[in-house]
């Protein structure tokens, strides 16, 4: 095995993996990226968005990458991610040091997936399989996923769930920014108002977090959005 391989099994994943992925209602983002430069190729990302409608402003977007191993093998892998650029330009405006920029929220498919088949490790002609491996999990773990997070009432009910990883107690607190932002953009302000209240009156946070940067938060959106404050005063 070596590069002569994994230039094989990585085109045969490139040509089968967005046929697969189409019959399931996700459309080729953009052609394959290939780093770290075009004279030394490491992986191989495909990104996919899903045909349902996400919430407005949302955007969701499915990553499959295909990295090559130092021993001759591939490793096929994926992650799930939510995103909005209005919101990101409005987190670098709002305090929360610490807290991830970019993505509202992520799943890799090692954590969504609990029958520990991610990464796929490929040291053989076995890219069929692979696909079909790989497919499983987009059509089961993701779909819940994503499903949880397309509509306000899923999204406002996750937020307040651990879902950084299985072992974890606490919400994620950029998920739960990130919701906060969608919900206001979006004039529920009564949502995101209630769901601030709750989580002030947590007891626990997460690492990344705490009552005063939370608190914090909350106290810039009040000054920046009116209708928030007046939402807050009602609490």
């Amino acid at each position: 095995m070596g590069a002569r391989f994994q230039i094989a099994w990585t085109k045969q994943i490139i040509t089968r993996l967005p046929k697969v992925m189409q019959a399931e209602g996700y459309t080729l983002a953009a052609p394959p990226q290939a780093g770290p430069s075009a004279k030394k190729v490491l992986w191989t990302k495909l990104s996919f968005h899903p045909a349902q409608a996400p919430i407005p402003g949302m955007t969701q977007v499915l990553d499959a990458y295909i990295e090559r191993q130092h021993d001759g093998g591939l490793s096929l892998s994926g992650t799930a991610r939510i995103g909005s650029p209005a919101v990101d330009k409005l987190m670098e405006e709002l305090p929360g040091e610490g807290l991830s920029r970019g993505d509202i929220n992520r799943g890799l498919f090692e954590l969504l997936d609990d029958t520990e088949t991610f990464p796929i490790m490929i040291y053989a002609d076995v890219v069929d399989d692979a696909v079909a491996d790989f497919m499983a999990c987009v059509r089961g773990p993701v779909r819940t996923w994503f499903d949880k997070r397309s509509t306000f009432p899923a999204l406002l009910q996750t937020a307040r769930e651990p879902t950084i990883a299985p072992w974890e107690t606490n919400p994620d607190p950029t998920l739960l920014r990130g919701t906060l932002l969608l919900c206001i953009l979006d004039d529920r302000v009564s949502d995101a108002a209630a769901l601030m209240d709750w989580y002030l009156h947590r007891e626990q946070f997460h690492k990344r977090d705490s009552l005063a940067d939370a608190t914090a938060f909350d106290t810039a959106l009040r000054e920046r959005f009116p209708e928030y404050a007046a939402a807050r005063a009602t609490d």
